[in-house]
């Protein structure tokens, strides 16, 4: 496909059950996240640019999170799309690792198609891969490869499976998107903003000798967006992401969406090195790779991040998260970064 112009869905009819799955995301629905096809073989979909999901604030670029998050969701739909066709079964498949190639930035002001699909599925596992792009799928921005667990048709839910099949009145979810962004911007309190703007490595100066990194989360919009804050004790830095309804992915338990904390981990270790490289730019991301260990409930999630690997244009970082206990991560994850 050399185009971003959707096809007529009525040519892929298993595109209304990937909308219904889509819409049943409370982080997607945030997103705008758009379904244009679904089929047994692949899901297009579609993210509008908004400057709330910026990563980059010298460029307009969009947060990394924000990438993984609609490919995450776009492998997860094509598992989805893929059992319901080979085995007439509604099955939810959590994610079990996902590794992300950043080829190059996103435009700001355009949106991002991405097209996924399951190749392989086994008795267990489904493996799937997604191109990310905005002109061409010949120039690609990211590639991602993840694979899924395959669980019960049973552990779906009666309320969610009468969702996807439409045998239940749902709510009309363009409405329900602006419902919920006006609930979720009446809670948000808005960060103050310095009445000079400061560079980069200024704010950066400032938090590492307060132990005040409110206004360096600000400066990047996405962390605000996520809700995400900091701590600092002694060379360490904990990083928190509050329970927030608006970054729930499986409305069934629920959890935190998976893209969520990917993002949470990348920004993470953005931060990290912002703070102890002392950096003038938002480092790159490069790769991006994440192992799922356990659900992230809806519930405080906590970041540490180590610098494995510092060298003159890039650095390495590996990055652990966990929620009620240090012992017990719900996600590990590595990522190269590049430094400017």
């Amino acid at each position: 496909m050399s185009s971003t112009t959707p096809v007529n869905p009525e040519f892929f009819p298993l595109t209304t059950l990937a909308e219904r799955f889509v819409n049943q995301l409370t982080q997607c629905r945030r997103l705008n996240v758009r379904v244009h096809e679904a089929s047994e073989h692949h899901v297009l979909m579609e993210l509008p640019y908004s400057e709330k999901h910026i990563g980059y604030p010298e460029t307009g670029v969009i947060h990394g999170g924000v990438i993984t998050t609609l490919m995450d969701t776009a492998c997860g739909c094509a598992t989805i799309c893929a059992i319901k066709k080979k085995y007439d079964s509604l099955e939810i498949s959590p994610t079990l690792d996902l590794r992300v190639d950043y080829m190059k930035s996103a435009k700001p002001g355009q949106s991002v198609f991405v097209l996924a699909e399951c190749y392989r599925l086994t008795s267990s596992i489904a493996f799937t891969r997604a191109i990310a792009y905005q002109d061409s799928i010949d120039n690609p921005i990211a590639h991602a490869v993840g694979a899924f667990m395959r669980i019960s048709p049973e552990m779906i839910g009666d309320e969610f499976r009468a969702a996807l099949m439409g045998e239940s009145e749902g709510p009309e979810f363009n409405q329900l998107r602006m419902q919920e962004e006006a609930q979720f911007e009446k809670a948000e309190k808005p960060a103050e903003a310095p009445k000079t703007p400061l560079a980069v490595k200024d704010i950066v100066q400032k938090a590492s000798e307060t132990n005040d990194f409110e206004q360096l989360l600000a400066h990047v919009p996405y962390a605000k967006w996520i809700g995400m804050d900091v701590e600092r004790f002694g060379y360490e830095l904990v990083f928190r992401l509050p329970a927030k309804d608006s970054n729930i992915g499986n409305p069934v338990l629920p959890a935190i969406h998976g893209g969520v904390i990917a993002g949470f981990m990348e920004m993470s270790a953005i931060v990290q090195l912002m703070v102890f490289m002392h950096t003038e730019k938002v480092p790159k991301i490069v790769d991006f790779s994440i192992d799922y260990l356990r659900a992230g409930y809806h519930k405080d999630t906590f970041v540490e991040c180590h610098i494995t690997r510092q060298g003159r244009r890039v650095a390495n970082v590996n990055i652990n998260c966990w929620q009620s206990s240090r012992k017990q991560l719900i996600a590990t994850a590595r990522a190269h970064f590049l430094i400017e």
